[in-house]
């Protein structure tokens, strides 16, 4: 705490001589307040983004019984309102990364999240979605170290992003603004623990790590979750660089907190990628799948059963000029029992279709404009389907 009130100050202090822009002053000051403060590392970077964007619903507004997602858009947990402006997030990344050299190195990295991106991830363990453009979420916050055993062992301790999934919790670097069904519904986002990596030549590379459980998150999960899961990856690049295939699994021996799961759930997701040269680096193609299933699961009704589900998204994006690019993304999902749409004892299917234009008109200002429609089974969503526009404004530095 005292660190963080020193640095506070710092900031202030600098601040208050900004306009005589005189190192010397600035360092005088601090000086004076008796404030030590170590100049920066070398190799240590700052990067992040603002995201915002306007959401609209305009058909079958409102909440099903007990599907994920809150407001007006359900099956997902990201962008659910409608008829709103929305400060997404406001994303820091500080670190430290390991050399391409294979010696004896360390680093750090750490990612923190401004706004309402924050408010739905902190709170998706316990399904509470609310939406606030004033809350921080700690996204990751690891400490990583290099063996120079082979070509390197590198090791990660902390708070870090899942194996699993295509797509990741920054929309930006997505190819479509709203996250998509398998992405929300059937894959964990963080884990706390320990991660090994290791390349072992150019086309494969493997990750083996021990977390505390199933999207484990301190700040909001109590009780359950406490056994260690057990999460990997192995990827294959093709020889040309252009293609890459990632199988990733999950094994929690004490469920998933976010539907009550006092049982196993295991999960394995595979995802695939390729840029064909013909195209001259315009077209890209991708695949994800999931399968995955947790016994025994405790129902919103209190009941025991099994779970299985499993889905499938495929993506397309295409580069037509510097400043304009098309993408589109269709998906089905499968959930046996209902659980992770948050319905009980209730066989669900869903399938989704997003497509997004995406503008570079500005220097590092990405535009996006993306319509989506959602249709599902079981009243899953209320009126069987719902659609939605979106304008996506990012700003990244």
């Amino acid at each position: 705490m005292k660190a963080l009130l020193k640095g506070l100050c710092v900031a202030a202090l600098a601040a208050s001589v900004a306009y005589a822009g005189d190192e010397k002053d600035l360092k005088k000051v601090i000086e004076d307040q008796g404030i030590y403060v170590e100049t920066a590392q070398k190799g240590i970077v700052l990067s992040g983004y603002v995201d915002t964007s306007y959401t609209y619903q305009f058909a079958s507004k409102g909440t099903a019984n007990g599907a994920t997602g809150a407001g007006e858009a359900n099956l997902r947990q990201f962008d659910t309102k409608s008829n709103s402006f929305n400060v997404n997030a406001f994303k820091l990344a500080l670190e430290k990364a390991l050399p391409d050299k294979n010696e004896y190195a360390a680093g750090f990295r750490a990612d923190l999240i401004f706004g309402q991106d924050a408010s739905t991830v902190k709170n998706s363990a316990t399904n509470n979605t609310a939406n606030s453009a004033s809350d921080i979420w700690l996204e990751q916050a690891y400490a990583q170290f290099r063996v120079p055993v082979g070509n390197g062992l590198d090791f990660k301790f902390g708070k870090f992003v899942t194996l699993l999934g295509y797509e990741v919790i920054e929309s930006p670097a997505n190819l479509n603004f709203s996250r998509g069904l398998l992405f929300t519904n059937a894959i964990p986002l963080t884990h706390t623990g320990a991660l090994a990596s290791y390349k072992f030549n150019d086309s494969w590379d493997a990750q083996l790590g021990v977390v505390n459980g199933w999207n484990n998150d301190e700040s909001t999960v109590s009780g359950g979750d406490s056994s260690l899961a057990v999460t990997g990856r192995v990827n294959y690049t093709f020889a040309g660089k252009n293609a890459n295939i990632a199988n990733s699994f999950i094994y929690s021996p004490n469920g998933d907190t976010q539907i009550g799961s006092s049982g196993e759930v295991f999960v394995w997701d595979m995802w695939a990628q390729w840029a064909p040269k013909f195209a001259n680096d315009k077209l890209l193609l991708a695949i994800n799948t999931d399968l995955g299933n947790g016994s025994p699961y405790t129902n919103v009704n209190g009941a025991t059963n099994n779970d299985t589900f499993y889905g499938v998204a495929l993506y397309q994006k295409y580069q037509f000029t510097k400043v304009f690019s098309l993408a589109a993304r269709e998906e089905y999902m499968h959930d046996s029992d209902g659980q992770k749409f948050g319905l009980a004892n209730t066989e669900t299917n869903a399938w989704s279709f997003t497509a997004t234009a995406g503008f570079n008109i500005w220097e590092n200002l990405l535009t996006r404009l993306e319509y989506r429609y959602d249709l599902a089974e079981a009243d899953t969503i209320n009126g069987t389907d719902q659609h939605q526009i979106a304008v996506n404004v990012v700003y990244t530095f």
